[in-house]
């Protein structure tokens, strides 16, 4: 089982605090097809060219055959767009009333009476010109903390809070697609306790404006030959192919198996785990190394991160359960290049802490492991420190300074000393605060799990944040998720993660080892793998092992038709946040 289970619902949000108070929401939900809960057995049936040998080498398996599936991606139609709906003039029963005594409000007032009441209903509807993506903004107020939902035809969008401020401030929901033609806008009401001046619809740009580029280079200029290889590949196609992914929980490719047995194609990412490799770990250590240079030899792709259990002490990753001080190690001496003779005299003579010692004997021992790979220069996607931001783990909950000093630390040692040039770094701090220093990290990424009856869509809205943290030199990922994502999403929203990588356990397998419908439909696990989109084992085999060139790709590009918007007084006061 996964140590750690994070429900990550961040978003983007755009708030005007038009007198004053602070509005914080969560996106819950996006549109699309809910997911089933079922179990469903897979049956092999006739192969096709993706066959590949199980983990044990005398049993062959067999998967099924399916044709491409295309993508289906609704046109974009730029145009600028600023419509309000009054909340009193839209349609409303219950014990909703129309009130004016409030200060602050548009129009003749505004609708109030919200009380969780089950006959409260209101709902604007208006006529969507052009089918693209937009703010939707709600003008709310509220005299004690109270949280609630945007509903927008009938899918649940978002929730937001709003403070006891007593006054209207505007909360709005950047970058949701809306179809051309009738749109319908409804609260749901969870605590109620507001009052609701407007609906607001205007249009939204910056998803758009992503961009792919055609190169993204190493931080470490001594980077291997196949580490720049890997680097390559995986920028031709950034922004038109996305490459999958899964993760192993244990030295067998059981779920990339299954996986195959279900679909036909085998991920191109094995992730796998370096628990257990150092001193004060009570894990049991596996054969990750062997495991990761087989699927290297099959064409695949190598990903590792690193369970690291507190150095000291009781014996894990968890800050609630550790008495390991990150910040008892913290030392302004220069220790990366250090022999390791150098680094005891250092400790003994009372120069260093325990703590600091330990942090590096626990790096030098990982390093050892993962020199196996890099003398044979086969890549890795290293994916250290994860998580940081949520202060869960030991390496992060002692704050930002402590956990860059970390990182720095790790990544001089392991790049500079201990020459690993097979390892392409990933930051998964997930929070701004936590961001590295750009030249000690090649690509960012995001670890979100979604409860399994929401659709994961494109998850464009942390794509977006991600985008802003980076300032869009970097190449963006999914870490770690709960279900596929949509390539028809990600596509319609210009958010196209390089890759992704799935959790083994209940988000793949049932208690019996069988394909589970909990959180990926069956239906939608083939057809992302069999998307035109996608890349598999037998892409990344054909370009690392046969020598094939990877097909011209069509990156996005800004749409031609955009129609300038010009801005008015109140979208001046817009100010941008992060929640």
């Amino acid at each position: 089982m996964k140590k750690h289970k994070w429900l990550l619902i961040a978003a983007i949000a755009v708030v005007v605090l038009t007198i004053g108070g602070l509005v914080v929401f969560r996106i819950l939900s996006d549109s699309g097809r809910r997911l089933g809960g079922s179990t469903v057995k897979i049956e092999s049936t006739e192969p096709d060219d993706e066959t590949q040998p199980s983990d044990t080498p005398t049993e062959a398996l067999t998967g099924p055959s399916f044709p491409v599936v295309e993508l289906d991606v609704p046109p974009i139609e730029i145009q600028s767009a600023n419509m309000r709906m009054e909340a009193e003039d839209a349609v409303f029963t219950g014990l909703l009333i129309e009130e004016n005594i409030r200060t602050g409000f548009s129009g003749r007032g505004y609708l109030t009476g919200f009380a969780a009441n089950p006959g409260d209903l209101v709902q604007a509807v208006c006529n969507i010109e052009a089918a693209q993506h937009y703010d939707i903004t709600i003008s709310v107020c509220a005299d004690t903390e109270v949280t609630n939902a945007l509903i927008v035809n009938d899918e649940r969008i978002g929730e937001f809070t709003i403070s006891e401020s007593g006054h209207f401030v505007r909360v709005t929901f950047s970058g949701v697609y809306l179809p051309k033609g009738e749109t319908t806008l409804s609260i749901e009401e969870i605590d109620g306790g507001f009052s609701l001046d407007y609906f607001e619809i205007s249009d939204y740009k910056e998803m758009y404006e992503m961009e792919y580029r055609e190169s993204y280079e190493l931080c470490n200029k001594n980077a291997s030959e196949n580490a720049k290889k890997l680097m390559e590949y995986m920028s031709k196609n950034y922004g038109a192919k996305m490459l999958t992914g899964q993760y192993a929980a244990s030295d067998l490719n059981t779920e990339s198996d299954l996986i195959f047995r279900l679909t036909g194609k085998y991920p191109a990412i094995r992730f796998a785990d370096l628990t257990g490799f150092t001193q004060n770990s009570t894990a049991a250590k596996s054969d990750v190394m062997g495991a990761s240079r087989a699927w290297a030899q099959r064409g695949g792709i190598v990903g590792l991160m690193w369970y690291w259990d507190a150095p000291m002490g009781v014996s894990t990753v968890y800050s609630k359960d550790s008495d390991f001080s990150l910040m008892d190690a913290l030392t302004d001496k220069e220790l990366a290049l250090l022999d390791w003779d150098e680094i005891e005299e250092l400790h003994d003579e009372g120069g260093i802490t325990d703590e600091c010692y330990t942090i590096l004997r626990d790096i030098d021992s990982v390093s050892e492991e993962l020199k196996v790979l890099a003398q044979e220069d086969i890549p890795v996607l290293w994916r250290p420190l994860h998580e940081a931001g949520g202060d869960w783990f030991w390496w992060g909950s002692d704050g930002p300074n402590a956990y860059r000093w970390l990182w720095e630390l790790m990544y001089t040692r392991m790049t500079e000393y201990h020459k690993l040039n097979n390892l392409i770094w990933i930051w998964n701090g997930q929070s701004a605060e936590y961001l590295v220093d750009e030249t000690m990290y090649d690509i960012a990424s995001m670890d979100i799990y979604l409860p399994k009856e929401t659709p994961y869509s494109s998850r464009y809205e942390q794509f977006v944040l991600l985008s802003r943290m980076t300032g869009g030199e970097k190449m963006l990922a999914l870490s770690e998720t709960s279900s596929v994502p949509s390539m028809n999403d990600m596509f319609r929203d210009n958010c196209i993660w390089s890759f992704f990588g799935l959790w083994y356990g209940e988000y793949l397998t049932d208690s019996q080892g069988e394909y589970s419908e909990k959180y990926t439909s069956a239906e939608d696990m083939v057809a992302l793998y069999n998307s035109e989109a996608a890349l598999t084992l037998s892409d990344t085999a054909a370009y690392f092992l046969d020598g094939e060139e990877p097909e011209e790709v069509q990156k996005p590009t800004m749409l031609p038709t955009e129609d300038p918007t010009t801005e008015t007084d109140e979208t001046a006061e817009t100010t941008d946040t992060q929640s």
